[in-house]
């Protein structure tokens, strides 16, 4: 049975070390320390983590956590595809088509590329080809009504994602169910090297070039229409974003940034750097824990991966006895 000690009126929980699912605010007893303690918010931070095998950058990405993800494609990356479980990153299946600026979403099991710059195909060599990934190998499936590069993609699976935005400053979205492509509405904005998270239903397209000017503009997504919403502090593009529409991180972009900016569903906040700069990086993952894959360096496309852990409780101690 639980049980408790009276402070200054107030009745506390009484555990031996720390409680399970701590939360920031939680207070308790810790009769093994003997010491009251207490949970507070311990800012996020970014950590070096696996490189993957070949650098790149522009590619496509496909990931719902950081412990499993997928990079196909891009600039140094051709038609190479790499997998990774949480450990390793291994060279697997290649794409059908080599490919740069491609969108990607999905998980590293199920997976969608989209459209991209293709060498061969007549200027701008845009292409509207679209590769499905069954966690063996990629097979061509029905392309996509406008044929673009540097869009915006979310989706959770290879059999639902939505695409917005791209070259010349789109506006045009698509919604996929896994057999076909579907025109809903308009972003507000054209732009194009845009940052996209979230689902094919909640979904959030932040910075990117419009009107010939980075922005800092942010839309949201509910399944039907785009919505503004809080901007970002710092216009950027080609930068990652991972998260939700309630909650999400923006790091990096074009020009040696490394800011990082989280939205907690109202405002962005400027919180730990990148260690280092990136740009055209592959983005997945969450607000608590994300990945930012490969990239450029404003030099030279490099294999570094970081790892985001973010806002999470940690135990203080108020007083002893």
């Amino acid at each position: 049975m639980t049980t408790y000690k009276g402070i200054k009126g107030l009745s506390i929980q009484t555990v031996a070390g720390d409680p399970s699912n701590l939360a920031a605010g939680d207070i308790w007893y810790d009769s093994a320390a003997k010491k009251v303690q207490g949970a507070k918010t311990a800012a996020g931070a970014w950590a070096s983590g696996t490189a993957v095998n070949t650098a790149r950058r522009s590619s496509g990405a496909a990931g719902q956590t950081s412990t499993a993800a997928l990079i196909a494609g891009g600039i140094g990356g051709t038609q190479l595809n790499e997998i990774w479980n949480g450990s390793s990153w291994t060279e697997s299946g290649d794409l059908n088509a080599a490919k740069q600026y491609a969108g990607a979403f999905g998980t590293s099991a199920s997976a969608v590329i989209t459209g991209g710059i293709q060498a061969g195909l007549p200027d701008p060599n845009t292409t509207s080809f679209v590769e499905s990934w069954d966690n063996s190998s990629w097979t061509e499936i029905a392309n996509i009504n406008t044929g673009r590069a540097q869009m915006a993609t979310a989706g959770v699976s290879g059999t639902s994602g939505i695409i917005f935005g791209g070259v010349e400053h789109l506006q045009v979205t698509e919604t996929w169910n896994g057999s076909s492509w579907t025109e809903v509405g308009d972003l507000n904005t054209g732009k194009e090297a845009s940052g996209g998270t979230g689902t094919v239903t909640a979904a959030l397209c932040a910075s990117g070039v419009g009107g010939g000017t980075y922005t800092a503009t942010v839309e949201s997504f509910d399944g039907s229409s785009w919505t503004e919403i809080a901007d970002l502090n710092e216009g950027r593009q080609e930068g990652g974003l991972a998260g939700s529409t309630t909650f999400a991180i923006h790091f990096g972009g074009y020009g040696g940034l490394v800011n990082t900016e989280q939205y907690d569903g109202t405002s962005w906040t400027e919180v730990a750097n990148l260690p280092a700069s990136k740009t055209g990086m592959g983005d997945i993952g969450t607000y608590s824990s994300a990945l930012s894959i490969s990239g450029y360096n404003n030099s030279a496309n490099v294999t570094a991966t970081e790892e985001w852990t973010g806002d999470a409780a940690a135990a203080v101690t108020f007083t002893s006895s």
